[in-house]
């Protein structure tokens, strides 16, 4: 990874982990030093939000009702162009604003951060409340990635996979994509828990009288919020797929 070299890691590289676009020798080093630089937490959960919000702005562009003249016509094309051009430019403004008033800290060189944190376990939680098998399979790649290069340079890992809302469906036995997967990754991994929404099952039981199955070895925790507010005060990364 080229940045490490460098003072830290540039935004292009940030932004390319939040777009998924690099590959996991390098998620595995970069994880590490989000779950202990909280500068750096912060500004990739901000990249993620505007990824989701551009996301959010091309999926929402609602189609026209009607003929429309073509100057309408045209502002309809440019408007899902234009709004995540407008949110960019509100986010780096935010951001260079923030910079006039924070106190000026001098970034951590990225070797140091690797090397302070070389005998720390790092602690990631994956949370899916998305029931598209592309997700799911998007989920145990990360966690095996990540799992697979931290004992492979003989680190210490611990991730969890929370499932809650439609992306319970991962650990319901019988609609589960990746049923003999997960059962292979607990297997190699212990470091790694699969944990289920109590709060999901029972809205499965009140609203459809479904009493789902789960996979062996799935935990359950009582709410899916409480076990993300509960981590990540315990020091946990973690990561929305």
């Amino acid at each position: 990874m080229t940045e490490s070299e460098g003072p830290g890691l540039s935004d292009e590289f940030l932004n390319a982990f939040v777009d998924n676009q690099i590959d996991g020798d390098e998620k595995g080093r970069v994880y590490p030093l989000i779950n202990n630089d909280p500068e750096l937490n912060r500004k990739v959960c901000e990249l993620r939000k505007v990824s989701d919000l551009v996301r959010l702005a091309y999926d929402t562009t609602p189609a026209p009702r009607h003929r429309e003249t073509p100057r309408r016509h045209l502002a309809s094309r440019l408007a899902p162009l234009i709004a995540p051009i407008v949110l960019l430019i509100g986010v780096t403004l935010g951001w260079s604003l923030r910079a006039l008033w924070a106190p000026a800290v001098p970034p951590r060189p990225v070797a140091a951060i690797a090397r302070a944190t070389t005998h720390l376990t790092t602690k990631v939680l994956f949370h899916l409340d998305n029931g598209d098998r592309t997700h799911m399979r998007q989920v145990l790649e990360e966690a095996q990635h990540l799992l697979a290069r931290y004992r492979a340079d003989h680190r210490q890992a611990k991730v969890e996979i929370l499932a809650d809302g439609p992306g319970l469906a991962l650990l319901r036995r019988h609609l589960s994509p990746f049923p003999a997967r997960i059962a292979a990754l607990q297997a190699r991994y212990p470091n790694l828990i699969f944990a289920a929404c109590q709060d999901t099952i029972n809205r499965l039981k009140r609203r459809k009288g479904i009493d789902p199955h789960l996979l062996p070895q799935t935990v359950i925790v009582p709410s899916a919020i409480a076990e993300i507010v509960r981590l990540q005060r315990r020091g946990w990364t973690y990561i929305s797929v």
